[in-house]
């Protein structure tokens, strides 16, 4: 019977796990660094300061004024990253410019 609930309890936690990485999840925030060579942003919450690293690929879409590629990102850029977990990375999958936040 242990070993059913196991199982079980696995099968949920995996199929959990796949959800979330099919399904965007939107991080608003501000631009804290940004490396295009390595295909990194680090964006901060402005409330409660929880920070994410996300990796950026060749499928990342970019919704700003002017932007084309992770360059034309900058320090400082109010945004709202939709994202996948995919393993142990939070992958970026749209970098969207935001209004500033009074």
């Amino acid at each position: 019977m242990k070993a059913v609930l196991a199982v079980a309890g696995l099968v949920t936690c995996l199929v959990l796990s796949a959800l979330l990485s099919i399904a965007g999840t939107d991080f608003p925030g501000t631009v804290l660094m940004v490396d295009p060579g390595a295909g990194k942003i680090s964006v901060k919450k402005e409330q409660g300061g929880t920070r994410f690293t996300f990796v950026v690929n060749d499928k990342t879409k970019f919704n700003g004024p002017g932007w084309k590629s992770l360059a034309d990102v900058k320090k400082g850029d109010d945004v709202s990253v939709t994202y996948s977990v995919s393993g142990s990375q939070y992958v970026a999958e749209q970098i969207a410019a935001r209004p500033k936040q009074p």
